[in-house]
């Protein structure tokens, strides 16, 4: 396993995100509800720094866009820090170039797919949703 080390949170712009998987739509909107109603974010979201797809937190990115968020935090890694594996052994091949070169090329995987295992302790967040509500750009397709 590799040793733990120190990343800091950055903000990442939501329409420079793409997923690597399919979601929960149910996960998305209860998500979604529950970070209006407490006001703040408390997770970043795990990256992919090259091309923004996102290894951890594909609910949190579509809970993002349904409430009209700019930016995210964000811990970013490229695919030679983080371990990838497939929680569907037999079915589906995982590994860093194959989730890349499917999320390019949009065909990701089917929910509940890849799994990732990160070189950091995840920190605790507090941030207000209104500092997360600033220009957007361009979306992936």
């Amino acid at each position: 396993m590799p040793r733990k080390v120190t990343r800091s949170v950055q903000l990442v712009e939501v329409a420079s995100l793409c997923h690597i998987e399919g979601f929960s739509r149910r996960r998305v909107k209860w998500l979604a509800e529950k970070i209006l109603r407490e006001g703040i974010w408390t997770k970043p979201l795990g990256v992919e720094r090259d091309h923004h797809l996102v290894m951890d937190g594909q609910h949190r990115m579509e809970a993002a866009i349904k409430l009209g968020l700019a930016v995210v935090p964000a811990l970013l890694f490229s695919y030679d820090e983080v371990e990838v594996w497939s929680l569907r052994p037999g079915k589906y091949e995982v590994s860093g170039d194959l989730v890349i070169r499917r999320s390019l090329s949009g065909d990701i995987y089917p929910y509940k797919t890849a799994k990732h295992r990160f070189p950091v302790e995840w920190p605790d967040l507090n941030i207000p949703l209104a500092d997360l509500r600033k220009r957007r750009t361009k979306r992936c397709v």
